[in-house]
């Protein structure tokens, strides 16, 4: 195949992102891990059966969804968090709360909390009393990570030749953004993704999973749970790091489909 990364030109900045992370980052993240699956993804998932978040311009959460009236109709709402804020838009009228625990943050948007919207490597609920680990320096990187992760993806999309692509999620459960592209049955599909870190990899990467088989002999492949990944260290020691997360992304994805 035939490609050129190209440059990517942000359309945002991401001056939110965190040079040095606290000592507490991966705890923080947890529990901001917590709040979107087991609150925001599931204020959607009672109203509509789908869980899945995106990046906002105002933070991370839900898209817009209707919450039936009955007789009243519909009601659009969007439920997000930002920094260490939770909002909820009921219909034009915005809510916000400082964001303390997990049953206040529930109660706040109107469900119980819960698992649903839980996948393989959610953490666990734990007590929902305890005063949530999240701060405003801490969820601004969380948004401008995403941003970046969302920039960067839909760059990835666009590519001419990218076939069958997902539309870009934030997950919930995983609490990562992330994209497929490519043909199951050609061996192209591979997931394409920006995580802020979890219990293998403490801090945030980008990380590209393909669906069948690489050659682990290339370098390229240097991640033995699921395929390649960039660290976080090595994007800001760049001068754009959404260029370097793209250009790790590409050449996955060149990878496997050349």
């Amino acid at each position: 195949m035939e490609g050129n990364s190209g440059s990517h030109q942000p359309k945002d900045n991401y001056d939110g992102l965190l040079a040095e992370l606290p000592d507490d980052y991966l705890a923080s993240v947890e529990d901001y891990h917590r709040l979107a699956y087991a609150v925001v993804g599931e204020a959607r998932r009672v109203a509509t059966g789908r869980f899945g978040l995106r990046s906002l311009i105002e933070g991370l959460g839900t898209p817009v969804f209707d919450v039936p009236m009955g007789r009243a109709g519909e009601m659009e709402c969007r439920v997000w968090i930002a920094g260490d804020e939770l909002y909820a838009d009921e219909g034009g009228v915005v809510r916000s709360m400082h964001i303390t625990t997990l049953a206040a943050a529930a109660a706040f948007v109107g469900v119980a909390p819960g698992t649903e919207a839980r996948e393989h490597d959610s953490p666990e609920l734990g007590d929902t009393e305890r005063w949530l680990r999240v701060s405003p320096e801490v969820g601004a990187h969380l948004e401008s990570w995403f941003r970046l992760g969302n920039d960067v993806l839909e760059q990835l999309r666009a590519l001419p030749d990218a076939v069958d692509a997902d539309e870009v999620q934030l997950w919930p459960g995983h609490f990562d953004i992330a994209t497929a592209i490519g043909g199951a049955e050609r061996g192209t599909r591979a997931t394409y993704g920006l995580s802020p870190g979890d219990a293998a990899h403490p801090y945030p990467y980008a990380y590209v999973g393909p669906w069948g088989e690489v050659d682990r002999a290339d370098p390229y492949w240097n991640d033995p749970a699921f395929g390649a990944s960039l660290p976080y260290s090595e994007m800001l020691g760049t001068a754009n790091p959404a260029d370097a997360a793209f250009e790790f992304l590409f050449a996955g994805y060149d990878s496997i489909n050349g």
